[in-house]
């Protein structure tokens, strides 16, 4: 049967594409996480999913996450780079933080082994020369270097001289004529762009020179003196100079990175694709997923299978529980499993198990059970769980639930899956009974495999055995009247109301009124419910032991493997050892010789790794073994340098440093949008995964480049209009208190009065520049970029 737009619903799928879409690192990752997590064609395309995902797995576990923080803002200047116009500084800067998350990524991968690794590091352009032309422009916090010319620094020198020199020529001046008694203030200052002195309002005409400027309340006015007009003039020439010389350095450096906009447009996609696919693995990782085995394509039906082995709900693990794990087994003679069993027994947890398994692998995404579980290439796959009532299309519960039933009729073929939850279980029990099994009967005939869960008594019994339904229930300790959640295979389960209603606290006096009302065929039934439970003890006590069983002889097998292991490198070390004591004798003739050549080229070798671009390794283990070595400030400053991720004690976050340690031992650290001054020893390693491009350190003769803090992001989702305005001021001004060029500010969508008010706020906000929507490529409308400058 060809592929069909069966909607997954209820299936708990939503909430694993919310986590991966936590896992990414960028906006625009985000929303395109979900599009490349669908159903693929082909089970070999899962298969190499299955791979490139188990491979970025390695980098993950390693304690290693690269960022992609920078694909938000690419669009903005890359769409200015692509015609070649001159880039501003801010933008230089954009491309700078591109250029870093690259040679991080590139770094990262190098010391990974795997295929996928290698290909990806092959494909990623050399950021390096990028990076130095910006870096030689301007300073990571965004400021021209004054060295980055001969001409430029020559200029520089010269103001700073022609400056001290009119400063100088004013002092001499307010001291030769005794002008000292009319000064509003004792220092001289500038306006626009030329030194003057402040006379007292009135005085002015006692000070021959050119008046700029006074003051709102006309007691000060600024004077610039005639001995100085020749030297301002000067000044102001060199200023223009130097705004004639910076527009050409940036001419220069834009011309050349127009030149590398294919490896840009490249290396773009290859950081997309690479987000997505650590943001997979990171799931995998938190997950303990595993890749699973499909039946090969073209295979006769009879040789289909469903062998789910240790099989758990990802959502238990999100949890923090330790899920019971189960193993299903279904095949082309038992292909429909029907479960049955009480309330809150697990019964929908299990049946939801199975589909994320089957819906994950043809994503692509390993699943939640062992290496060795087979499963069909699902190409559809059917759920009816939950109320899918619609007043829109006029129908009720029940009716909703037939039309969903019989949608799911027309799958045909063993690579079809039906999952149904409580099959006909909202009307009256007999008539609910034969429906049930008439559509049971039907999926049956059209050799799908399935799921189904029921109350149903009469739908329990009357199957033949060359039927294809298969029962089971899962464990239920009747005397502590909670359930074990643990699978029980070809035994179907009660209900178990009235011992579930005794669990839940309802009074004994219903009990026993409800106890009354039940047949005399119900009594009796009840009465062997001990009996069959002791039967079901016993099978489930040889399933255990079974287990054990099974985990004892592979347990012992590694024990072997280990003991084979050692044996190999005890042989190797031997061998090593024979070998170097047999080439000891020649060695010592020529190492005389040949001492001074290789100390010559240990010394050229340590230089050229000096020079090299080197990732500091993280992960947690790693980062508390280093921090437990720190004793002094200075340490601390050398292993967390700012831009490192770090976790603060007092208040349970983490954290971005963004300062050395003062004499004090208190370092700056930015934590959710708020400036914290804390003392080193608080801090410790960030709980979560390093990103490498913050550690990344680039060495060039004398000076260091590193990453400078990211742009300030205020999350106002989910405040009322003044908590998100009140919010936002806080976050205007410490930006740019700090003289920061941008804000992130993130909003969402909703009703969209909380977006219109806060940029409605931007516009009037006299610390703005200007604001710009989020585009598709920068975070969305969700998002408003915000360009500080008074």
């Amino acid at each position: 049967m060809t592929k069909t737009n069966y909607q997954i619903k209820n299936l708990d799928w939503n909430e694993i594409l919310a986590r991966l879409q936590n896992y990414s690192t960028s906006e625009i990752t985000k929303n395109e996480v979900v599009a490349h997590t669908q159903p693929l064609a082909t089970a070999t395309l899962a298969e190499k999913s299955f791979y490139e995902i188990e491979s970025a797995s390695f980098l993950i576990s390693s304690g290693v996450r690269p960022h992609m923080e920078s694909l938000d803002l690419y669009e903005v200047w890359f769409t200015r780079l692509r015609k070649n116009a001159v880039l501003k500084t801010l933008e230089l800067k954009d491309v700078r933080h591109f250029c870093l998350e690259t040679i991080a990524l590139k770094e990262s991968l190098k010391v990974q082994e795997t295929a996928w690794a290698k290909e990806i590091h092959d494909d990623i352009f050399n950021a390096e020369e990028p990076l130095s032309a910006i870096d030689a422009l301007i300073t990571p916090s965004c400021d021209i270097r004054m060295d980055a010319s001969e001409t430029l620094y020559r200029l520089s020198k010269e103001k700073d001289s022609l400056a001290k020199q009119i400063q100088h020529q004013m002092d001499r001046l307010i001291k030769d004529h005794d002008i000292e008694h009319m000064l509003q203030d004792k220092y001289v200052t500038t306006r626009e762009g030329r030194w003057v002195i402040p006379i007292k309002g009135g005085l002015q005409h006692y000070v021959p020179g050119v008046v700029h400027a006074s003051s709102q309340s006309k007691q000060t006015v600024y004077i610039e003196p005639e001995v100085t007009v020749p030297s301002n003039n000067r000044l102001r020439q060199i200023d223009v100079e130097i705004e004639e010389e910076i527009e050409r350095l940036l001419i220069e450096v834009s011309t050349y990175l127009f030149s590398q906009k294919i490896h840009f447009e490249k290396t773009k996609k290859i950081l997309l694709a690479t987000d997505i696919i650590l943001a997979k693995a990171q799931l995998t990782v938190q997950l303990g997923a595993e890749p699973c085995s499909f039946v090969p394509e073209n295979s006769p039906e009879e040789n289909f299978e469903v062998h789910l082995k240790e099989l758990f709900h990802p959502l238990l693990k999100f949890s923090g529980k330790n899920p019971i794990t189960n193993t299903i087994q279904l095949d082309v003679k038992k292909s429909i499993l029907l479960l049955s069993g009480p309330n809150a027994g697990g019964k929908t947890v299990l049946l939801k198990a199975i589909g994320l398994a089957a819906q994950m692998a043809r994503c692509g995404l390993p699943i939640c059970a062992s290496r060795d579980s087979v499963l069909p290439f699902f190409l559809n796959i059917a759920t009816c769980i939950g109320d899918a009532q619609s007043v829109d299309e006029d129908l009720s519960t029940f009716a909703a639930h037939l039309k969903q039933l019989d949608l799911a009729v027309q799958l045909k073929g063993a690579n079809n899956l039906v999952l149904i939850d409580e099959i006909c279980g909202s009307t009256d029990p007999e008539e609910g009974s034969a429906l049930a099994r008439a559509f049971i009967n039907e999926y049956a005939k059209n050799k799908v495999y399935g799921v189904i869960t029921s109350h149903l008594s009469p739908l329990k019994t009357g199957w033949h055995q060359d039927d294809v339904i298969k029962n089971g229930s899962l464990e239920y300790d009747t005397q502590t009247g909670r359930p074990s959640y643990n699978f029980l295979s070809g035994i179907p389960g009660d209900s178990l109301a009235l011992l579930t209603a005794k669990r839940v606290g309802v009074s004994a006096h219903i009990l026993s009124h409800a106890h009354e009302y039940l047949s005399p065929l119900a009594k009796q039934k009840i009465s062997s419910l001990e009996e069959i439970e002791n039967l079901k003890k016993d099978i489930a006590g040889l399933q255990a032991k079974y287990r054990k069983d099974i985990k004892d002889v592979e347990k012992r097998k590694q024990d072997l493997d280990e003991q084979i292991r050692k044996f190999e490198e005890t042989k190797d070390r031997e061998l090593e050892k024979t070998i170097k004591q047999a080439t000891k004798t020649v060695e010592s003739v020529i190492s005389e010789a040949k001492a001074k050549e290789a100390m010559d080229k240990h010394r050229a070798l340590q230089e050229i790794k000096f020079n090299l671009p080197e990732i500091v390794k993280g992960g947690v283990s790693q980062n508390n073994a280093d921090s437990k070595k720190i004793q002094t400030a200075e340490e601390f400053a050398e292993k967390f340098p700012p831009g490192t991720k770090i976790f603060v004690n007092s208040i349970n976050q983490d954290g971005i440093i963004q300062s050395t340690p003062n004499s004090k031992g208190e370092v700056y650290v930015l934590s959710q949008s708020i400036r914290l001054q804390v003392h080193w020893t608080e801090l410790k390693p960030a709980h979560k995964y390093a990103n490498p491009t913050s550690q990344l350190v680039r060495r060039s003769g004398a000076s260091a480049v590193s990453l400078v803090d990211q742009d300030r992001t205020v999350d106002l989702r989910g405040k009322t209009v003044e908590e998100a305005l009140s919010s936002l001021e806080d976050a205007l001004d410490l930006a740019s208190s700090q003289e920061e060029d941008r804000l992130k500010v993130i909003h969402g969508h909703g009703t969209e009065a909380l977006k219109k008010s806060i940029r409605s706020f931007l516009s009037r906000s006299v610390y703005v520049k200007k604001w710009k929507a989020g585009t598709p490529e920068s975070g969305g409308d969700g998002v408003t970029w915000v360009e500080l400058g008074l």
